[in-house]
């Protein structure tokens, strides 16, 4: 619901609602709105550590393969507009702030570890710098779900063997230097 309709306009009503639970309940256990959007905060940020593939077994070529195709999917979508939300009322000073904060630093640092090992594995120039990467990696994921919500038919998303080609010549733009 914070996702669909931002934080300001959806109500605990809403989301209790949407969990076939009585807004009672929801107080039991949050004792504001603010305190539900932070832990629904929270618990996306878990799900989205889970997607960072870092439990899958593949080479660091095929992990930045696998972000960058991940891009484009749309099962995510309710915590990607959440994530978004977040991001717009946390960097206004709004509620969410820290979560979000911490949430992509803790993001970061899974990337840090997967860009390392890139690095150690000779697809990335060791020269380059690991922070921006991180930062580029996340301005793609923003980016792209906020491209993708203003889709048009003139102008829709790739085809993906399209977008895996670009994806492919991004990581090995910044491989090493022969």
């Amino acid at each position: 619901m914070f996702g669909e309709r931002g934080f300001d306009a959806a109500t605990v009503a809403d989301v209790a609602r949407r969990c076939g639970l009585t807004t009672g309940a929801i107080y039991a256990r949050w004792a504001t709105k603010r305190e539900l959007f932070e832990a629904v905060i929270e618990h996306a940020s878990a799900q989205r550590m889970l997607l960072l593939i870092k439990s899958v077994d593949a080479t660091p070529a095929e992990k930045l393969s696998l972000l960058g195709a991940n891009l484009l999917t749309t099962s995510r979508d309710d915590t990607r507009s959440l994530w978004l939300e977040a991001c717009v009322s946390g960097g206004r000073g709004g509620p969410g702030r820290s979560e979000i904060v911490h949430a992509q630093e803790v993001e970061a640092e899974e990337l840090a570890e997967i860009v390392t090992a890139a690095k150690d594995s000779g697809v990335i120039d060791p020269s380059l710098s690991t922070d921006a990467i991180v930062f580029l990696c996340q301005s793609l994921g923003l980016g792209t779900y906020m491209a993708m919500q203003v889709q048009t038919p003139e102008r829709p998303r790739p085809p993906d063997d399209e977008w895996s080609k670009i994806v492919a010549r991004l990581i090995a733009a910044i491989g090493p230097q022969h």
